[in-house]
């Protein structure tokens, strides 16, 4: 088995193999490729071709076509270019708007003809939009797209936009090609930001921050991994050789909410504000630039009937330097940040004034990157970051020693919130890369190869409130209680935590690949890689607890048919691995959380003090009296027979990967537009759950010893996904930019919920009815986005979706059937198997600009969300028993729904450009 340090070790050998140092960055930049050739397709060496953009630091750069009329240029920021061509006794060629997409190539195909004098010009009009080499799915989000279709505050959010791309569902950590939420990696400038506990996105930012964004939602290169759903590549602006800013503020409030039958906007507070500032420009021209953001945003909402408001602060400051350090060197360095505090965050009907809760979180991000053209066919790059984030919860109104209570038949809480919860999680990471480009050998080359070293830490503890003298959990042997209570009043059942105090989980991510991108001719290239990546975790003892493992071969071709870039098929098959998270050396911390539910004597059981104490001690049980007194007689702690010993880890635990194939085809139709279909078949392996030990190895059985949980590879855990998607793009027209998309997919499997979780603890009831459809199914998905533009700079932008019905399935918990053990869920019907209902909406934006003094613009603007107003079901209710209450205290039955759309509602803006 590989180690870190064999990793280290064959990285010197592929140092030996290149004559140089070979580590990884993730891809913040693109190129230019193209081919010169007369009328007659005949290679023209010796054309000088020149490009310029306004995203170019350090001016305009030129380059001379070789032998084969071949030419490159790399290490592009990504943006719009002006190419332009020239050589003695042709006609000098011009392309304008050429787009450099972040992390692709731009193909160009440059005709000269023969001139009749010196500095003649034809501008092409006609530029690429297919990129030949390009062997993924996925979508690129230039600025001016995320400008125009990002509609009101709402969606300008870097994860909402992700859910425009085929295969995607809309939340707000995307579910990509069947992937669970937490399968993604978010790269930011070339910083991984994703969570190190939850690994979902990690980080928020002005909107306006954002320079392009590149998605990749499958068939990535062996440059890219530590994911099994998709890859997001973002880049934030850089500045420039003029100074440029923008000052955009959003505004709602109640007035602009409308009611529908499931909301009444006469009975809820809403109100957000928005206000953002961007800032960038020269320190030195063509040297060194600024750019700087900023964004306040505050926001209050009252549900229906709750005696709290839900009160958000967020604050987001960038701070970025960019250098040119000479003409083959560059550098960079950036702070973000995005510290919040929201009170009140679980506001509801059902939660007592008393009961509300505040959490306060943030991450910060640290970075810099050097990047290096050592010659004309060696691009190397070095990134050094660190991220740090917490996440802490705890009461609003009351402190620590207050016990909460709940009814059990409403769910109604009261008194106070019932946990504390402390944590941080922090991740530093160096990296770097080397790309190689060879030319004639049987064809050209582009090798490329690397390493990337990361260092995870979850320093974390969790446990009731209500201890004694209102300490925290940081304290270990803190134990506090909650109440379940009947709906009379009665005492029922009450649960306590004993805290371990902060226990810190760490990890070690270590990742090589080698791939060679192979243009074998001039319309054909094959990837050809090779990755390996390990993760491996220690828990609160020190010891190393699992190491995950796996060598991740990459195989595709990009076919362009006509030699123009414009009919590109593509193919490609690999393995992706996910490394997972700090979760699952928490799993095995040698101080878990102890406690359980204790049974009221008196109301359960039917006993007075002595006599329960006394069955107690007969028995063996545990016995304690009421730190409320809720009931004198006090309570038993019957033995569960789970989880006496402490957690384990299969020694053999395997890393959980996909195999994924897909086809796909994309036409170049007219000036700017294209049409892309794909085929996706993926199927995930080697997922792990814990169970109780004497289900593993197997076979489970009723009534199996479960000593302690062991985490472990099940067999019954599975999960697929087959999908047929159309995508259609087009800036075609002046007026019009439209992006609109349909997929056909399904979506099995048997775990949704993440890897530790009360499926598959027992059987049978843990077993059964598991496998089915997961929550991202939907049959049919229809995506519509865009922006139309109308003379005297009006602009009306539109988000689309409708999608087929999501599936559901009915549960039954311990109150329903005493079988199933307490906090375990029993499957009535196979996972999914019932239909609730589609799903659509229409977001609408109106702007009208003003242009004052030439370079400035003013730009009113007003936002209508779910201009129908539908109010579809988003959520119903599974427990075969119901779910309590409404917000009008109507019993809530099996199927019934329980959350859906908000009704229109309406915002209203402005922008300040210069």
């Amino acid at each position: 088995m590989w180690t870190i340090k064999r990793v280290r070790q064959g990285i010197f050998v592929c140092v030996a193999l290149f004559a140089a140092t070979i580590l990884q960055a993730q891809t913040t930049t693109g190129r230019i490729i193209g081919l010169a050739a007369d009328e007659g397709a005949a290679a023209l060496p010796g054309v000088t071709i020149t490009i310029d953009s306004p995203v170019l630091i350090g001016g305009t750069r030129t380059q001379v076509s070789d032998s084969d009329g071949y030419f490159s240029f790399i290490g592009l920021a990504p943006g719009e270019y002006t190419v332009r061509a020239d050589l003695s006794g042709y006609v000098g060629q011009e392309m304008r708007e050429v787009k450099v997409p972040l992390g692709g190539a731009v193909s160009l195909n440059v005709v000269m003809a023969l001139g009749t004098f010196s500095g003649e010009i034809e501008v092409t009009a006609e530029t690429p939009i297919v990129d030949p080499t390009q062997v993924n799915t996925g979508l690129i989000y230039d600025r001016k797209y995320l400008l125009d279709t990002a509609l009101g505050s709402n969606n300008r959010a870097y994860q909402l936009v992700l859910a425009q791309a085929p295969g995607v569902s809309d939340d707000r950590n995307p579910r990509v090609f069947g992937s669970s939420q937490t399968e993604n990696a978010y790269f930011v400038d070339g910083i991984n930001t994703t969570d190190p506990a939850t690994a979902t996105f990690g980080t928020n930012f002005n909107f306006d921050a954002i320079q392009e964004i590149q998605f990749q939602t499958g068939g990535f290169e062996a440059e890219y991994g530590m994911a099994t759903g998709g890859i997001i590549n973002l880049v934030t602006k850089s500045g420039g050789n003029q100074f440029s800013g923008i000052l955009d503020v959003r505004y709602s409030q109640d007035s602009f909410q409308s009611s529908g039958d499931h909301y009444d906007s006469s009975e809820q507070t809403t109100s957000f504000r928005d206000i953002g500032a961007t800032l960038g420009g020269p320190i030195l021209r063509d040297s060194l630039w600024f750019f700087a953001s900023y964004q306040y945003v505050t926001s209050e909402r009252t549900p229906t009937n709750s005696p709290n408001t839900r009160e958000f602060t967020g604050q987001y400051p960038i701070a970025k330097l960019t250098w040119q350090i000479s003409p083959s060197w560059r550098a960079s360095a950036k702070y973000t940040a995005d510290p919040a505090e929201i009170s009140n965050v679980n506001a509801s009907y059902n939660v007592a004034r008393e009961s509300g809760a505040f959490k306060e979180q943030g991450a910060s991000v640290l970075s810099a990157d050097l990047n290096a053209a050592l010659s004309s066919n060696l691009l190397w790059n070095v990134t050094v970051g660190s991220f740090r984030s917490e996440l802490n919860v705890f009461p609003n109104y009351t402190d620590l020693s207050v016990n909460a209570h709940q009814n059990a038949a409403t769910g109604y809480w009261y008194n106070s919130f019932q946990s504390q919860q402390y944590s941080e999680r922090n991740r530093d990471e160096f990296s770097t890369d080397l790309t190689w480009f060879v030319d004639d050998l049987a064809g050209n080359h582009e090798f490329k190869g690397g390493v990337r070293y990361q260092d995870l830490l979850f320093n974390s503890g969790i446990c009731n409130t209500g201890t004694p003298n209102g300490e925290t959990c940081a304290a270990a042997g803190v134990s506090g209680y909650w109440y379940l209570e009947l709906p009379g009043g009665q005492p029922y059942l009450m649960n306590d935590v004993v805290s371990p105090g902060l226990s810190k989980d760490t990890g070690v991510v270590g990742s090589a690949y080698l791939q060679d991108a192979w243009r074998v001719a001039h319309n054909l290239t094959l990837k050809l890689g090779v990755r390996y990546d390990q993760a491996k975790y220690t828990n609160d003892a020190g010891e190393e607890v699992a190491d995950l493992n796996k060598w991740q071969p990459r195989a595709a071709l990009a076919w362009d048919i006509t030699g123009d870039s414009k009919n590109v098929f593509r193919a490609n098959y690999g393995l992706y691995m996910h490394p997972n998270s700090t979760t699952l050396p928490e799993f095995v911390n040698t101080k878990a959380p102890s406690g359980g539910w204790w049974s009221s004597c008196s109301t359960f059981f039917g006993m007075d003090a002595a006599t329960c104490q006394g069955f107690a001690g007969m028995m063996g049980w545990g016995w304690t009296s009421d730190p409320e007194n809720q009931d004198p007689a006090g309570w038993l702690l019957p033995p569960t027979g789970a989880g006496s010993q402490l957690n384990q880890i299969d020694p053999n635990l395997k890393a959980v990967y996909t195999e994924e194939f897909i086809l796909a085809y994309e036409r170049q139709l007219g000036r700017r537009a294209g049409i892309e279909f794909s085929y996706v078949n993926k199927k995930t392996k080697n997922m792990f759950e814990d169970t109780c030990n004497g289900n593993w190895p197997g076979p489970a059985s009723a009534g199996s010893d479960c000593s302690y949980f062991i985490m472990a590879n099940l067999p019954e855990l599975k999960r697929s996904y087959e999908g047929f998607m159309v995508k259609y793009e087009t800036r075609s027209f002046n007026w019009l930019t439209l992006l609109t998309s349909y997929t056909y997919s399904k979506s099995k499997g048997s775990q949704d919920e993440g890897h530790v979780s009360p499926l598959f603890d027992r059987y049978p009831s843990d077993y059964i009815n598991r496998f089915g459809y997961m929550g991202d199914q939907r049959l049919h998905r229809f995506k519509l986005n865009g922006s139309i533009y109308i003379k005297g700079d009006w602009n009306i932008g539109f988000d689309g979706l409708w999608s087929s019905d999501f599936r559901w399935q009915p549960i039954a918990t311990y109150f329903d059937d005493p079988s199933v053990p307490p906090g375990h869920q029993l499957f009535v019907e196979p996972r999914g198997a019932r239909e609730a209902n589609p799903n659509y909406q229409l977001d609408l934006q109106l702007s009208k600009g003003f242009t004052v003094g030439g370079r400035m613009r003013f730009v009113l603007i007003g936002t209508v969300y779910n201009t129908f107003s539908s109010e579809q079901p988003t959520g119903v209710c599974q427990s075969v028993s119901g779910c309590g209450v409404d917000s009008d205290f109507n019993p809530v039955e099996a199927g019934d729904a329980t959350m859906w759309q908000r009704p229109r509602s309406y915002e209203v803006g402005f922008r300040f450009e210069f």
